[in-house]
């Protein structure tokens, strides 16, 4: 089953819309539907979530416990910024003021693949935090590591 990967720089006009890219719509189309919804990351990203997706993740949070403080502060974050929003006939998704303020989104946006669903960045920024060095690549592969240990993979 195919999965987001890739970067795909895109422009965010001034109304706010911008296109899916072509291979994230196909996938969409082939997997899913158009329907996604929008949550805003503490990384200064837009998280992209496929309904389906989403709708796991919600399926997931009902485990928690019900009665944690750190849960319902969780889940009152997620919810109350989630916008829904469909693929209009262009391949395109409306992103509100709020959501694009939060995000820190400017004009020049790049759609960053994550497996099940997809983030929108500022491209500045993304690059800015992400570019692959020596030291960062191995830090990364340091903790997933002792990660993978933990959890016994």
């Amino acid at each position: 089953m195919p999965s987001f990967r890739g970067q795909f720089s895109h422009t965010l006009d001034k109304k706010g819309r911008v296109s899916i890219p072509v291979r994230f719509r196909e996938i969409l189309r082939a997997q899913y539907d158009d329907q996604l919804v929008l949550s805003p990351r503490d990384s200064g990203c837009i998280r992209a979530y496929p309904l389906l997706e989403w709708e796991r993740l919600e399926e997931n949070l009902k485990k928690f416990n019900k009665f944690s403080r750190t849960v319902d502060n969780f889940k009152r974050m997620l919810f109350s910024s989630a916008q829904d929003c469909t693929l209009d006939a262009q391949g395109r998704i409306l992103v509100h003021p709020e959501l694009r303020d939060r995000a820190g989104l400017g004009e020049k946006v790049l759609f960053v693949g994550m497996m099940e669903c997809f983030e929108i960045w500022n491209r500045e920024s993304f690059l800015e935090e992400f570019t692959p060095t020596g030291d960062k690549i191995l830090e990364i592969e340091e903790e997933l590591a002792r990660l993978a240990e933990k959890q016994g993979i």
